[in-house]
């Protein structure tokens, strides 16, 4: 135990000097720990003095602001949030409240780094990594407690402050107008703690910065053929000049490598999932979160039609977005079969003919279903508990669709293109060849 001249009566423990507060925060009388880092037990600094001072003169101010920061946090990370925990009705994303946030999550520690940086600890209900907030900077930085334990901070004149995540990248955040509201999106930058950050990654948030609302609409109009159902309807929209928004695929992340790649990592509210989407070229591509993270490091090929494909084990792939009949839009990879070959002309061609299909193909994909269905339903009515709707007397192009599960666009080797799909009905699957803008449906061990 020692007694300081600034911090009062400490006692050590592993790495900190520690004492408790007793503070009024929030409505709430709380015990704030008071932790001050001496990893080596090296004595407290003057810095660290210091910061305790300008932590008390700034207090009140902070217990006034910090709130908003924490709640615009809670709404980026909502989509995680709601998924860990069962939430109340007034902790929804668009109804969260200062009083409801901090029932959720409690300050246990004031934090004083080594270099004097400072911040609160939060304790999290939704995660077992606690949150923090980093006042020494112009505004409250919200990162996690590792961050602010092993704080590594660099100044950059394209990227302002970095704080490196512990990993692989220097952190940041930036905003964006995403329609009617304003948006925050965590840029995340390549690079050791030794490394720092390249000239290729400070041109390359510059162009981000200078185009970023083009790549929104960019995004727009990538997503509004599939909601159509079609790309020739979907051009009439946009040559009209109408201005249409998309609003179920929102950026949450800006990933840049160290050559100067960069992307987004979207969340996508139709699976409650996370996709990449490359912004870095001439036209955007999707792709999964892993291909945009590790961009350099994948084999791949761009091609003019398919734009990159991704080596995978029995050729290429990559990723497709897609709305059946109507309903909710799906992720789904897209597989090309050439073994340790490039993708040929009659593959090609075959992809290429099916882009120009309209809205009449998915209903030839009923008509054939539908035909399957009635057919064989003697045999598989003896094995399957088939619900009243789906009764021989009962079924219809509209209703037989339930039991469908698309799980990929396959092109085979020899340039045959198809739909393939669980099915309760066939142990092996169903699938649905596309062949001179017609449907055929066959069983998948024909395809594959």
């Amino acid at each position: 135990m020692m007694k300081d001249k600034i911090l009062g009566e400490l006692e050590f423990d592993r790495y900190v000097w520690w004492r408790s507060m007793n503070k009024s925060m929030f409505g709430a009388d709380v015990v704030v720990e008071l932790l001050v880092q001496d990893e080596n037990q090296e004595g407290i600094l003057d810095v660290q003095r210091k910061a305790y001072q300008t932590y008390l003169e700034n207090e009140e101010r902070y217990i006034k602001e910090v709130p908003n920061y924490l709640i615009d946090y809670y709404k980026w990370k909502f989509e995680e949030i709601n998924k860990a925990i069962e939430l109340e009705e007034g902790d929804q994303k668009d109804t969260i409240t200062e009083k409801a946030f901090f029932e959720m999550c409690k300050v246990f520690f004031l934090f004083i780094c080594r270099d004097g940086s400072f911040g609160w600890i939060l304790g999290s209900s939704w995660s077992k990594e606690d949150i923090a907030v980093l006042f020494s900077e112009q505004e409250p930085r919200i990162i996690t407690r590792n961050e602010l334990r092993y704080l590594h901070k660099l100044k950059d004149k394209s990227f302002d402050t970095l704080i490196h995540d512990g990993e692989k990248y220097w952190t940041t955040w930036d905003k964006m107008p995403f329609y009617d509201e304003l948006v925050n999106i965590r840029v995340e930058v390549e690079g050791s703690v030794d490394e720092g950050v390249n000239v290729a990654q400070q041109k390359a948030y510059a162009q981000y910065l200078l185009n970023k609302n083009e790549y929104l609409k960019r995004l727009s109009d990538y997503m509004l053929p599939v909601y159509l159902g079609s790309r020739s309807e979907a051009e009439k929209v946009i040559a009209s000049g109408q201005k249409v928004g998309v609003k179920t695929i929102l950026p949450k992340r800006l990933v840049i490598d160290k050559k100067g790649n960069y992307g987004w990592i979207c969340y996508t509210q139709w699976d409650d999932s996370y996709v990449g989407v490359l912004l870095s070229e001439e036209k955007i591509q999707i792709m999964t979160e892993n291909q945009l993270r590790e961009f350099e490091k994948q084999e791949k090929v761009k091609d003019e039609l398919f734009g990159y494909l991704f080596r995978e084990f029995h050729g290429w792939g990559k990723t497709e977005f897609v709305r059946f009949f109507k309903g909710e839009v799906q992720t789904l990879p897209l597989r090309i079969r050439t073994y340790d070959e490039d993708v040929n002309g009659e593959q090609k061609a075959a992809y290429a003919a099916y882009l120009k299909h309209d809205a009449s193909f998915w209903d030839g994909i009923k008509d054939e279903l539908l035909a399957y269905y009635l057919e064989f339903y003697d045999d598989f009515e003896e094995y399957l508990d088939m619900p009243d709707t789906l009764t021989k007397k009962n079924v219809n192009r509209d209703n037989v669709v339930s039991i469908l599960t698309f799980t990929k666009l396959f092109i085979g080797s020899d340039a045959r293109i198809a739909w393939l799909c669980e099915s309760p009905t066939e142990e092996d699957g169903l699938a649905f060849q596309f062949t001179d803008g017609k449907i055929k449906q066959i069983f998948q061990p024909e395809i594959i």
